[in-house]
């Protein structure tokens, strides 16, 4: 998608793009705004700053920010309601001290679903508009270095690591529009966390109290500390939407979107098991991950015999040298479990292995390689590569919804991480899509892992859903 044709989507969309404003006030969806022309040398802090407005709030009401400002761009600047114009407190819901489950959609309904056991409920803590379901999205945007590259280059440029978050963005409010419009009210703020110290500072001003669904940070060690923070809060749910790395600790209400390396293995085996039965199956790991390579070994043992079952362990500089993993392997056929992780280990491994012209292979890899933009497609489909893969079915109706309302809101396909965005905050947020995910525990843990993914193979340069 290039940067004129998104300015153009977001002036459509009404989402803080107005060339043509000449007014300096406006009120839209009965809330009041300044519109603000953004001259040379401004940032998006001088701006919050200047109108007393949160920077957060600037964001949300002109995503369009995060792609880095430009000179004559018409701002929508929130403006800020003193105590009196703020809503009326009559419409909130008191509870005691006792915290219980509650409907979270509609007010009505909660003075009517005090059920101690609702599963399509939540917690909620004293005077919570139960009307508005309250999120927070905290992706690395890179704000701040977005407009350098603006004011210093004049070219239109994306700071590469913010991509992965726009992708999600992009997706999690084509979410947001569905839900909108089936009924749903919510309340979503948006903060970008591009490295450890201002995430740090979130969390030091207690800024996400009030959010009942908090999504992200997409870094672990940022999800880490978040779970610190707020893990045995039961008003909150902590979604991990993009890393396949598990958060340390026995939180109650931590949900892991990406299904940790040992959950995959487990469905990896069983598929080998199911699929070669009669064949000799070889675990080919990397010393570095010694953990996941006992783990699969363990697991496979307990169904095959030792003599159906070989093992390989290579450092880096042993899987340099062809002819000694050659000499490993089965001649003629080689069904193989990788179980790795690592970008570099892997990305020598595949173009080794195809190297065999005179031996077919059938290799099992982790969700992670989906990741791996250095990986050949040829030599994925040559060697027969299985991957479990979050969210890709691609021949269901709600895939096939979400590209056409992709398209008609942003005249763009979707990169990768959109549809997992999508996905991720219908089931979340609703009751309607409870099917798209399956969480529970592992291994006597309270973490919440996701089990449901799809296995997929590459076929004619399209990874497809596997038999």
């Amino acid at each position: 998608m290039t940067f004129f044709r998104l300015i153009l989507i977001l002036s459509f969309l009404g989402l803080g793009i107005f060339s043509n404003a000449q007014t300096k006030d406006t009120i839209i969806d009965g809330k009041p705004f300044v519109i603000h022309t953004v001259e040379p040398r401004e940032t998006l802090y001088g701006i919050s700053r200047l109108y007393n407005a949160e920077l957060n709030d600037l964001v949300v009401s002109n995503p369009i920010v995060i792609q880095g400002l430009q000179i004559g761009y018409k701002l929508l600047v929130p403006i800020r309601k003193t105590i009196s114009e703020k809503k009326d407190l009559s419409i909130l819901t008191p509870v005691n001290e006792d915290t219980f489950r509650i409907n979270r959609y509609s007010k009505e309904k909660a003075h009517e679903s005090l059920i101690s056991n609702d599963s399509n409920s939540v917690y909620i803590s004293p005077y919570i508009d139960t009307s508005v379901v309250k999120v927070a999205l905290i992706l690395p945007f890179y704000l701040d270095l977005n407009d350098s590259l603006k004011s210093n280059s004049g070219k239109d440029l994306v700071y590469p690591k913010s991509q992965t978050a726009l992708d999600f963005y992009f997706g999690f409010k084509l979410a947001m529009d569905t839900l909108q419009k089936m009924g749903y009210n919510i309340d979503l703020k948006m903060y970008d966390a591009p490295n450890d110290s201002v995430f740090q500072s979130m969390m030091e001003q207690n800024l996400l109290y009030d959010r009942e669904y908090i999504f992200g940070p997409i870094y672990i060690r940022q999800f880490e500390e978040l779970a610190k923070f707020y893990g045995y809060d039961k008003n909150k749910k902590l979604i991990s939407p993009l890393s396949y790395k598990s958060v340390q600790g026995n939180y109650l209400n931590v949900f892991q979107t990406v299904p940790i390396s040992e959950i995959q293995l487990d469905t990896l085996i069983e598929n080998l098991l199911l699929k070669y039965r009669n064949d000799q199956i070889i675990i080919l790991g990397h010393n570095d991950e010694e953990n996941l390579f006992n783990y699969s070994k363990e697991r496979l043992s307990k169904y095959i015999m030792q003599k159906r079952c070989d093992t390989i362990l290579l450092s880096i500089d042993q899987l340099e040298d062809r002819d000694y993993l050659k000499a490993k392997l089965n001649v003629d056929r080689n069904v193989i479990l990788v179980p790795s992780n690592n970008r570099s280990f892997v990305s020598r491994l595949l173009p080794m292995l195809a190297s065999m012209q005179d031996t077919t292979f059938t290799v099992y890899g982790l969700e992670t390689w989906n990741r791996f933009n250095n990986l050949d497609f040829d030599d994925l489909e040559k060697l027969n590569v299985h991957l479990p893969r979050n969210f890709s079915n691609q021949d269901s109706d709600l895939y096939l919804e979400f590209i056409k309302g992709f398209y008609r809101n942003y005249y763009s396909f979707p990169r990768k991480y959109a549809f997992s965005a999508y996905q991720q905050a219908l089931y979340f947020l609703s009751n309607d899509f409870q099917k798209l995910m399956f969480f529970s525990s592992f291994n006597k843990s309270n973490l919440r892992y996701n089990f449901r993914f799809d296995l997929t193979q590459f076929e004619n340069y399209e990874q497809i859903i596997a038999n």
